[in-house]
């Protein structure tokens, strides 16, 4: 082969590089939100007024490099996997204050890129009984998404007891 068709391979491998880098890159600039999820959340510590049990407390990270807004906290019920595939639920519920006992109000909230926020959902025995049975999922809404963030909240394993601190 002549020289001149080396170098065009050789351009075009380059190219080609460089626009999936770009790619790459446009990707990773828009804010990329992570959840993780505490499903037998408690406070402990400072002034007792403010210790809480019973909680869900959802933490999202912004791993983007771009900021958004949290707009509000939410929880669904799916009861099938048709209806979560659709992000179709068959109940709704909106959380107006997420924020934990003696904090100020956090939604709306800018997230800025590497930073976190979070968000408590308390445990309402009288309007959610059946909470921890799998079918529910929280999350947010964010100013840069019109579908919502979720994650499921899991069933409750029962935890073994201790019968004797000696025998171990």
């Amino acid at each position: 082969m002549r020289p001149e068709t080396w170098i065009a391979i050789y351009a075009a491998i380059v190219a080609t590089s460089a626009l999936l880098l770009n790619f790459r890159n446009w990707l990773e600039a828009r804010p990329r939100l992570h959840l993780s999820l505490m499903s037998d959340g408690m406070t402990i510590g400072g002034d007792p007024q403010f210790e809480e049990q019973n909680l869900i407390v959802l933490t999202v990270t912004n791993r983007g490099r771009e900021a958004t807004m949290i707009t509000n906290m939410v929880l669904f019920k799916m009861d099938t996997w048709w209806r979560r595939w659709r992000k179709r639920p068959s109940q709704t519920y909106v959380i107006p204050n997420p924020q934990l006992k003696g904090y100020p109000v956090n939604v709306p909230a800018d997230l800025e890129p590497a930073k976190k926020w979070t968000g408590a959902l308390r445990e309402r025995l009288d309007i959610l009984p059946d909470i921890h049975n799998g079918t529910y999922y929280t999350g947010v809404y964010a100013s840069h998404r019109d579908k919502p963030y979720l994650k499921q909240i899991p069933e409750r394993k029962e935890k073994p007891l201790l019968k004797d601190a000696k025998s171990l």
